[in-house]
């Protein structure tokens, strides 16, 4: 709500941003109901903030604190006549206004930079009316000066200066000689360097004028102090904080444009949702909360990809420029020099954030050249249209979301866009590719951080590379990464990714070599069948230990039939790599092998070698990942229990400095696993039931099929045998999907142990004949259509 009535004594007596919302509205005359529904609180936290006033302000009921607001209002008034009326509440910005009453203090020139809309004006004028250790402000408006207009002119009129022939500097300065003077130079942008100059001269020639300016970018006077006002505080992602400024913001502006209208736990999400995508920008926000007259949250979020076209029709009485989103940002547009327009609307290339050097290196084509680039970024950066913060040592960039989109909208004007996403595509595939060592330990964390940064670059670059058909260009980056992708994480995203390239010819040479090998060891992940066809396209005569990898490690997910020969292929594909001094593919091979070992001593052998191979190497994910398999599979056949938890500490210890999700997820399903093999049954039942939607999330079928067959475990325990045989016959399927076969025959034992419960002897002999077949997949339509339809 307002805090234009937040005099120092309101302040020092410990009123609180949301008590002054009651306060004001107490002095309104509103009842608590209705206070309650203008803040979206209850009315049981209006009368806690009712009480702690009279406390804190020595009033003894509810007429005393109208009295006391009514006071305050007068004496406000007399103080502000200087200063345009608000035609509607101030909303947050507690933090912005404390930090900038110490700065026009202690500075005589502070200048407010941020972008179009970002609510400069606003916060100035909050300011001069809310601090009492200055002298009233006078405003001096710009906006209505075109560019070279008559700077001096406007600081006269606003003043109430008769320049009577004189020169209006002498004027001016003899004017603001005399006495404390607190001038608040609002809209600078447009003639920066005629105030920059009349300002300095100002302020080298008085000894008390103190200014406080609104700008774009700084205006570069010596003993200036730039203060960059940000967007409101936003709610974290996925979160539905409605105590947020933003959230507060939209609120307040709904409910004036729609009364009744109240943020609840039904649009709470929508709401938070909007005011993210529109980057916590005021304006965007007051835009977007004027068409709840019309619309609901929801359909707000869901017209935001159109947002020039929606977030129109600003209030009346507002300038020009802020009627409508695009006109705002027109504005700064306007105010460019073409190279620097250039390079904001390549910029837009960019989904998120991005660093300096990548951001060059993409952007900088003819007729753009580094040079241009290195003059015009910096520009951008000075007037808001590209803001910054700092990632530990790293500096990154990005473009608010609708400046992205307003500049995007001018890239396809000029030069239709082709060309600058080509260039971004190949310039991330290519430095993803080139990660592969890094990937694989040399600098892990620093690789997949860069991954996790960067993935929304490379979504954008491959929907870019579908788009313009060049499919040799998606298969570089995807098989260039290649079996590093066991380490970055099989996003589901590339499993769409592999739909689409294996519809397409198959690229030829060293390239479909490498496509065969990454896309078939993906492909055990959801489909055991289409990941053994696929491994048939590598061939041995041009690397024959990547095509026995990548058979060994298709072949061991399929039939029974074919584990002897994956064993072989791969523990040859395992000595090859040694061989040829690659410990870190070895490992990959042994953990392979590992998988379709049915002897416990052989399998974690296996994994206790590549473990180690993969501890010189510096693979933290993957010497995690082996300890999980170690585990998992120890539990399985019931050995070296003593071990398990050991292991599960490390798996858990690497994963979390390794900073990657999907591996904190895998070692936390083996610890589901061990609590229910320990008895903690109600607890490893609930990380199941948690872990299988992020698993359906990331659509790791391998997982997913984990934990089902836990969650059937489980329901069996409890005695709902229906639930049970749901869980385990899906478990079932899936893992006669992905493999290897060893899986399918326990998610059989375990739902026959079902049907036996049940009383359906018949049915468990069924399925227990199914798991002892050469080829069980085969066998399962047919197994369920004959038990009349169990899933």
């Amino acid at each position: 709500m307002d805090r234009v009535a937040m005099p120092e004594q309101l302040r020092a007596a410990g009123v609180t941003a949301r008590e002054l919302d009651t306060f004001w509205l107490v002095a309104d005359r509103l009842q608590n109901r209705a206070i309650a529904d203008r803040l979206s609180v209850s009315e049981r936290t209006v009368e806690s903030h009712i009480s702690s006033l009279l406390r804190k302000l020595g009033g003894t009921n509810r007429i005393s604190l109208v009295a006391m607001a009514d006071d305050l209002r007068d004496q406000l008034e007399r103080r502000d006549a200087s200063l345009p009326m608000p035609l509607s509440s101030f909303v947050g910005r507690t933090d912005q206004l404390d930090d900038l009453a110490e700065l026009v203090t202690a500075h005589r020139l502070v200048t407010l930079t941020g972008p179009a809309g970002a609510g400069k004006t606003r916060l100035a004028l909050q300011l001069a009316r809310t601090t009492d250790a200055l002298p009233p402000a006078t405003l001096v408006d710009l906006a209505a000066l075109p560019p070279g207009g008559p700077v001096e002119r406007a600081f006269t009129d606003a003043l109430g200066i008769d320049i009577e022939g004189r020169p209006a500097r002498t004027i001016l300065r003899d004017a603001l000689s005399e006495g404390r003077h607190w001038l608040v130079v609002d809209n600078c942008e447009h003639v920066a360097d005629a105030v920059a100059a009349l300002l300095s001269a100002l302020l080298s020639s008085t000894r008390q004028l103190t200014v406080l300016a609104t700008s774009h970018g700084p205006l570069r006077v010596a003993g200036e102090v730039v203060y960059e006002v940000p967007p409101l505080g936003l709610p974290p992602e996925s979160a539905t904080d409605q105590d947020a400024e933003a959230v507060r913001l939209f609120a307040d502006r709904a409910a004036a444009a729609a009364p009744g209208f109240a943020v609840t736990q039904e649009n709470a999400r929508d709401v938070a949702a909007v005011c993210r995508r529109l980057d916590g920008l005021p304006l965007a926000i007051e835009l977007a909360a004027a068409r709840i007259r019309t619309f609901s949250p929801a359909e707000l979020l869901a017209r935001l990809d159109d947002r020039f076209a929606f977030l129109t029709d600003g209030a009346r009485g507002t300038e020009t420029r802020h009627r409508t989103l695009e006109e705002a940002l027109r504005w700064s547009y306007d105010l460019l020099d073409d190279d620097e327009r250039l390079v904001l609307e390549r910029c837009s290339v960019f989904p998120g954030s991005f660093d300096y050097d990548t951001v060059a290196g993409v952007v900088s084509y003819a007729p753009s050249t580094s040079a241009d680039f290195d003059r015009a970024f910096p520009r951008l950066l000075d007037r808001s249209l590209v803001v910054s913060r700092r990632r530990g040592q790293t500096t990154e960039y990005r473009l608010l979301d609708s400046v992205r989109h307003f500049a995007h909208r001018q890239l396809v004007e000029r030069e239709g866009g082709e060309a600058v996403r080509d260039q971004h595509a190949r310039y991330v595939f290519a430095r993803a590719v080139g990660l592969g060592d890094a990937v694989r330990g040399s600098d892990q964390p620093m690789a997949l951080a860069w991954f996790d940064r960067r993935w929304g670059d490379l979504v954008a670059a491959m929907s870019w590379a579908f788009e313009s058909e060049q499919y040799e260009l998606a298969w570089t980056f995807v098989a260039g990464v290649g079996t590093a992708w066991d380490v970055v994480g099989v996003h589901g995203v590339l499993f769409d990714w592999l739909d689409q390239l294996l519809e397409r010819p198959w690229p030829a040479g060293e390239l479909g070599q490498a496509a065969a090998v990454t896309a078939a060891i993906a492909l055990c992940q959801q489909s055991s069948a289409r990941s053994i066809e696929i491994a048939e396209l590598a061939d041995l005569a041009t690397s024959r230990a990547s095509t026995l990898l990548a058979r060994g490690w298709a072949g061991g997910r399929g039939p029974k039939a074919g584990e002897a020969e994956a064993r072989r292929q791969l523990r040859e594909a395992a000595d090859l790599f040694g061989a040829a001094g690659d410990p870190w593919h070895r490992a990959f091979a042994l953990t392979g092998l590992a998988a379709v070992e049915t002897n416990a001593d052989a399998a974690l052998a296996c994994c206790t070698e590549s473990a180690e191979l993969f501890r010189q190497c510096g693979d933290l994910v993957k010497r995690a990942n082996v300890l999980y398999h170690m585990a998992m599979r120890a539990i399985e056949w019931n050995v070296r229990l003593d071990e398990v938890g050991g292991w599960i500490a490390e798996a858990s210890e690497l994963a979390e400095r390794a900073g990657t999700r999907h591996e904190i997820l895998h070692v936390a399903i083996v610890a589901a696993t061990f609590d229910q093999a320990c008895g903690e049954y109600d607890l490893a039942e609930a990380r199941f039931r948690e872990l299988l939607s992020e698993f359906r999330r990331l659509d790791d079928r391998r997982c997913v099929s984990r934990c089902l067959r836990g969650l059937g475990l489980a329901a069996t325990r409890s005695g709902d045998l229906d639930t049970a045989r749901r869980h385990l016959v899906e478990a079932v399927r899936l893992a006669a999907e992905t493999g290897p076969r060893q899986r399918v025959v326990d998610a059989l034992e375990l739902l026959a142990n079902v049907e036996t419960t049940a009383g359906r002897p018949d049915r468990a002999e069924l399925m227990l004949k199914v798991g002892a077949a050469d080829d069980p997949v085969a066998e399962l339509d047919l197994l369920f259509s004959a038990q009349g339809r169990v899933s």
